[in-house]
């Protein structure tokens, strides 16, 4: 540090050893080396230290080059605040990436549900479809558990008037109301299925790479697309925790 220094022009030497070249310094030049050390550790850069040397004791001087250093150290502590947010954006969307499992055929036995079935203008509207039916769930006190299907009946991906129903298990049926139904979902001899935590925007990679599956083992689907919420809004507070399995009947090609 202090060959720097003596390098830059900031601090001599008292003596150079002229036999051994090691430099020798006196007592009487510590009090500068402690100013030296004071603007270094203030966050001063070598030049800057070396112009203000001179005129440590100048008051004016001194405020307005701390003031300036000041503004210059919050400028950069707001850039590098910036950095950390958006590293942890970062991080929580690395904690959101949804782990997709491998493809398992099951047979889908027959089901008891209470449906209810619209056409909702996008498909984040099915969350509205949720809260219709677990309000009628607690009105009329029917027992049912926390986990739910979602089934898509149009064909083809679609941005608008999507095709929905959501249904939740049921011990027995009561009266249908309006477009609450109940019903028996059908037995799926074969379900080409996958699984995947996390929040729902999930959904995508996973059909994607179902839909590849299927494709690729030589079947075709068979039937319309059920999620299934194992781990859902009904049972489980964070969304990183949620666990869902998509079904998609199959037959061979």
């Amino acid at each position: 540090m202090l060959r720097h220094y003596e390098q830059n022009g900031v601090l001599q030497p008292a003596e150079v050893d002229r036999f051994t070249g090691y430099r020798l310094y006196s007592a009487s030049q510590i009090p500068l080396l402690s100013r030296i050390i004071e603007l270094r550790d203030a966050g001063f850069g070598i030049e800057e230290i070396k112009t203000l040397l001179p005129k440590y004791y100048d008051r004016t001087v001194m405020r307005e080059a701390l003031g300036k250093k000041q503004a210059e150290i919050e400028e950069s502590l707001a850039v590098e605040q910036a950095k950390l947010t958006k590293i942890a954006a970062l991080g929580g969307k690395l904690q959101e990436v949804n782990m997709v499992y491998d493809v398992e055929m099951k047979s889908l036995p027959t089901e008891k549900v209470l449906s209810l079935r619209e056409i909702v203008p996008t498909p984040e509207q099915e969350t509205g479809q949720w809260e219709k039916l677990a309000a009628f769930v607690a009105e009329r006190k029917i027992n049912a558990p926390a986990v739910g299907y979602s089934i898509y009946h149009d064909e083809d991906a679609k941005e608008t008037d999507v095709d929905i129903e959501i249904a939740v298990s049921v011990q027995s049926f009561g009266a249908d109301e309006g477009n609450f139904k109940f019903k028996e979902l059908p037995a799926i001899p074969q379900a080409a299925t996958v699984r995947f935590s996390g929040p729902y925007t999930g959904y995508y990679e996973a059909i994607s790479k179902l839909a590849a599956w299927i494709e690729e083992s030589g079947y075709t689907m068979a039937g319309a697309v059920r999620g299934l919420g194992i781990k859902s809004y009904a049972n489980c507070d964070n969304e990183i925790d949620f666990l869902t399995e998509l079904q998609i009947p199959v037959e061979k090609a």
